[in-house]
C-alpha cells in the first residue's frame, strides 16, 4: 500500500482534532479583544438555527387549526398564538440575518487584520538564516498566497458549524420522533458528501504543497513584469514574449492538476448527491404514507416535512462545511506552523548588553563557516582583530566570503567553528537587539522606501524623535542634500511616482539616501558593502572624505571593488575562497606584491 493511500485512510482520524485545534487557536487570537462580540455572534447563530423550526411548527399548527375551524367563523387562542409566533419569527429571521451578516463581516475584518499583522511581524522577527532556508521560504510563500484568506474563511465558517449543529439536533429530534428509520437513512445517505469534500480538500492542499518550487518560480518570473527596470530590460532585449510563455506554461501545468482534482470531485459529488437524494425521497414517501393513513395531521405533516428538509440541508451543509474546514484547515495549520517557526539563532536568556557609547574591539578567533546543507566552507580559519575606531577594508573576488564575514558579524548565522568576540565576550552571549543598536549596515541590496524624504532618512533610528537638523547632516554626509534641495518639497518630498506629487530617484540617488539613513543611525560600527557602487567618482570621494574626517569614535568595515576607495583604509584584508590571505596597509600590500597588488595594478591600468 502506498504512503499516500495510508495517509488518506488516516484523514478521518485526525480531521476533528485538527479542526478543533485550529478553531481554538483562532478564537484565542480574536477573543483577546472581542470576546463579547464572539459570544454574541455565536448566540445569534444558534438563535437563527432555532427560528426556522419555530416557523415551521407554528405554520403546521396554523394549518391544523384552519382545517378544524374551516367555515366556523371562530378564531381560537391557539390560532392567534400560532399566527403571532409565525409572524414574529418570520420578521425576526429577516432582521437577525441582517445583524448576523454585519457582525460576521466585522469579525472577519478583525481576524484578517490580526492574522496579517501576526504573519508580517513573524516574517520580520524570523532569523535571516530561516529566510534563506528553502523549506521555510516555501512555507512563508504558501502562507502569503493562501494562509490569511483561508484562515478568515475558516474562522467565519465556524459559526455556521454551530448553526448547523443545532439545526441537526432539532431536526433529528423531530424526524426521529415521527420516523426513526427515515432519520437513520437520511443521515447514512448524506455521509458520503463529507468524504467527497475531504478527498477534494486534501487533493487541493497536496497540489499547493507539492508545487512549492514551481510556485516560487512563477513568483520570480512574474516579478519581471512588476518592477520598471526589469520591464525595461525585457522590452529592450525583446524577452516579453519569452517570459510570458514561461509564465503561461507554469499556469497551464498548475491548472491541469487543479482541473483534474476538480473533475474527480464533481464525479464523486454527483454520486454522493444521488445517494443523499434517494434517502431524502424515501423519507418523504414514508411520511406521505403516514399522512394518507391518517396517522399524521396535515399541519403536522408539513412541519415534519419542513423539518426533514431543514435536516437534509443542515446535514449537507454541515458535511460540506466540514470538508471545506478540512481543506482550509490544512492551510491554517501551515499559517500556525509559520508563526511557530523556531529561532535559527539561539539567544541567551539574559544576554550581555555592550556599552552603546563605546566602540568595541571585534575579534574573529579561528572562525570557519559553511552554510546549512553545504559541505563547502564559505570562511575558513579566519583570525582577525579589529581595534575600536579602525577603518578596515575587505577585498576579494565574488564568492570570496566578504558578505559572509558581515553576516556572521551581524549574527545572521553562528560560526561553524571558532568564535567572534565583542570586547572579549562571545557574540553568542550578547543581547542581539543591543548589538544591532550599535550597528549600521548598508548591504548591496537595500530598501527603497516610498515615504517623505525626511522619514526615509529618519528610519535609520526610528525609535528616537527625529530632528530636521540631524536629518540634514546625514544627507550632507551622503551627498544626498544636493538633489534633495533641488526637489520642489525638499525634505517633505514624497518618493515614488505611484504617489501624488511623488518623484522617482535615480539608482545613485536611492543609494545616497540609503547611505544617509545609515549615517543618521550614528552607529558604533559602520559596515558598508559596496556603498557607492551607483555613485559617481566625485561623489564617492566626498563621501569617504567625510567618513575619514568623522574621527575615531566608530569602526568602519568597508567592502568595495574600487581600490581608489580601499587604499585609504587603515588595513586591507584580502579574502580568497574564504581564506584570509593578506592583511595590511595599502603600501605594505603593494610591497608584498601578492593578490592585492595584482588587482590594484590591474584596476589602475584601466584608468591609464
Amino acid at each position: 500500500m502506498s504512503q499516500a493511500t495510508e495517509k488518506q485512510k488516516t484523514i478521518p482520524l485526525f480531521l476533528i482534532s485538527r479542526i478543533r485545534r485550529n478553531t481554538v487557536r483562532l478564537w484565542r487570537i480574536i477573543a483577546e479583544e472581542h470576546v463579547t462580540l464572539l459570544g454574541g455572534l455565536t448566540g445569534l447563530f444558534i438563535l437563527l438555527a432555532v427560528i426556522p423550526y419555530v416557523q415551521s411548527a407554528s405554520r403546521g399548527i396554523l394549518i391544523d387549526e384552519l382545517i378544524r375551524r374551516f367555515g366556523s367563523g371562530m378564531i381560537g387562542n391557539r390560532l392567534i398564538l400560532a399566527g403571532t409566533i409565525f409572524i414574529i419569527s418570520s420578521a425576526g429571521m429577516v432582521f437577525l440575518s441582517t445583524v448576523q451578516d454585519y457582525l460576521l463581516r466585522l469579525l472577519g475584518y478583525v481576524a484578517k487584520e490580526k492574522l496579517e499583522l501576526a504573519t508580517i511581524r513573524k516574517r520580520g522577527e524570523t532569523d535571516i538564516a530561516s529566510h534563506e532556508d528553502p523549506k521555510t521560504s516555501d512555507l512563508f510563500t504558501k502562507v502569503a498566497e493562501q494562509g490569511v484568506w483561508r484562515a478568515e474563511q475558516f474562522f467565519q465558517r465556524q459559526f455556521y458549524f454551530f448553526q448547523n449543529t443545532f439545526e441537526i439536533l432539532i431536526g433529528a429530534a423531530v424526524v426521529a420522533a415521527y420516523g426513526p428509520w427515515s432519520f437513520v437513512i437520511v443521515v447514512i445517505c448524506t455521509v458520503p458528501e463529507l468524504a467527497v469534500q475531504m478527498r477534494h480538500g486534501h487533493g487541493a492542499w497536496n497540489i499547493w504543497n507539492a508545487k512549492a518550487e514551481t510556485r516560487r518560480r512563477f513568483g520570480e518570473m512574474r516579478m519581471h513584469f512588476y518592477w520598471l527596470p526589469w520591464i525595461t530590460e525585457l522590452k529592450i532585449f525583446q524577452n516579453v514574449g519569452h517570459f510570458a510563455t514561461i509564465i503561461r506554461d507554469i499556469l497551464v501545468a498548475f491548472r491541469k492538476e487543479e482541473t483534474k482534482n476538480e473533475r474527480k470531485r464533481m464525479l464523486w459529488a454527483l454520486g454522493a448527491n444521488t445517494l443523499s437524494q434517494a434517502g431524502f425521497a424515501y423519507a418523504i414517501v414514508s411520511f406521505l404514507l403516514q399522512a394518507v393513513r391518517g396517522s399524521l395531521e396535515i399541519g403536522t405533516f408539513t412541519f415534519v416535512v419542513a423539518s426533514l428538509v431543514a435536516l437534509r440541508v443542515a446535514l449537507s451543509s454541515f458535511f460540506t462545511n466540514l470538508g471545506k474546514q478540512f481543506e482550509d484547515g490544512l492551510f491554517v495549520s501551515d499559517l500556525f506552523a509559520m508563526l511557530e517557526v523556531p529561532a535559527a539563532i539561539s539567544r541567551p536568556a539574559v544576554g550581555f548588553s555592550p556599552d552603546p557609547s563605546r566602540t568595541p574591539t571585534i575579534t574573529f578567533e579561528d572562525v570557519s563557516f559553511a552554510y546549512p546543507g553545504s559541505q563547502k566552507r564559505a570562511l575558513s580559519h579566519i583570525s582577525l582583530v579589529i581595534p575600536q575606531g579602525e577603518r578596515l577594508a575587505l577585498v576579494g573576488g565574488n564568492g570570496s566570503g566578504k558578505t559572509t564575514f558581515v553576516k556572521l558579524l551581524c549574527r545572521f548565522y553562528d560560526p561553524t567553528e571558532g568564535r567572534i568576540l565583542i570586547d572579549g565576550r562571545d557574540l553568542r552571549t550578547i543581547n542581539l537587539e543591543s548589538w544591532y543598536a550599535m550597528l549600521g549596515v548598508l548591504f548591496q541590496e537595500y530598501a527603497h522606501y516610498h515615504l517623505l524624504v525626511r522619514d526615509v532618512i529618519a528610519l535609520g533610528r526610528s525609535g528616537h524623535e527625529p530632528t530636521l537638523e540631524k536629518i540634514k547632516a546625514a544627507a550632507q554626509a551622503s551627498e544626498a542634500d544636493a538633489f534633495i534641495e533641488e526637489w520642489e518639497w525638499q525634505y517633505e518630498q514624497m518618493l515614488g511616482k505611484s504617489f501624488s506629487q511623488g518623484v522617482e530617484p535615480s539608482i545613485g540617488q536611492w543609494q545616497k539616501l540609503a547611505l544617509a539613513r545609515t549615517f543618521y543611525r550614528d552607529p558604533r560600527v559602520l559596515i558598508l558593502d559596496e556603498p557607492t557602487s551607483s555613485v559617481d567618482a566625485e561623489g564617492e570621494a566626498h563621501i569617504f572624505e567625510r567618513i575619514e574626517s568623522a574621527g575615531r569614535e566608530r569602526t568602519v568595515i568597508l567592502i568595495s571593488h574600487r581600490f581608489s576607495t580601499v587604499r585609504h583604509a587603515d588595513r586591507i584584508a584580502v579574502l580568497e575562497n574564504g581564506v584570509l590571505t593578506e592583511l595590511g596597509a595599502h603600501e605594505k600590500l603593494l610591497a608584498h606584491d601578492g593578490t592585492y597588488a595584482r588587482l590594484f595594478k590591474l584596476q589602475a591600468k584601466g584608468y591609464q
